[in-house]
């Protein structure tokens, strides 16, 4: 396959919550996961919020919130990749394009984001900061499944 077939079929996806972690990754990826092309950007207009009974967050569309929500651009992800990880995001979430700015110069660039097929019960506001010191140990534990997180309940 030639370079320009390749990255046409490849896909830029924007990572807010737990996938911003290193560890995630490689367990979700594999190897490739250290390979992958990222770089800091954020989304306006959005909310994040801890599922009901989960270490994990969802993200909402709050079009009167100027928060930043900060996370990873992947970009030039291949079917084997996405498969991968949509698998890991299970059957509560699918992918929704969106508009990304990039931390460097606030370029936009288009990528998808992993929300909520259905309505997901939520509790508090969620944080990649507060996750990492204090979730993350049960996420693994309680919640991570490579075929897809376990679904609240």
């Amino acid at each position: 396959m030639n370079l320009v077939k390749s990255i046409a079929k490849s896909r830029t996806l924007f990572f807010y919550g737990t996938l911003r972690d290193p560890e995630v990754r490689e367990a979700v990826i594999g190897d490739r996961a250290k390979q992958l092309n990222l770089f800091d950007g954020y989304l306006i207009g959005y909310k994040l919020f801890r599922v009901k009974n989960t270490n994990y967050p969802l993200i909402l569309r709050d079009k009167s919130s100027s928060n930043k929500i900060n996370g990873l651009v992947a970009m030039g992800l291949d079917k084997q990749v996405i498969r991968k990880l949509d698998m890991f995001e299970g059957k509560n979430y699918s992918r929704a394009e969106v508009s990304v700015f990039c931390n460097t110069d606030n370029k936009v660039i288009m990528a998808e984001i992993y929300v909520p097929k259905k309505t997901l019960q939520y509790t508090e506001e969620w944080t990649y900061e507060n996750w990492h010191k204090y979730q993350r140990k049960f996420f693994f534990h309680d919640d991570f499944r490579k075929r897809g997180v376990r679904s609240p309940g």
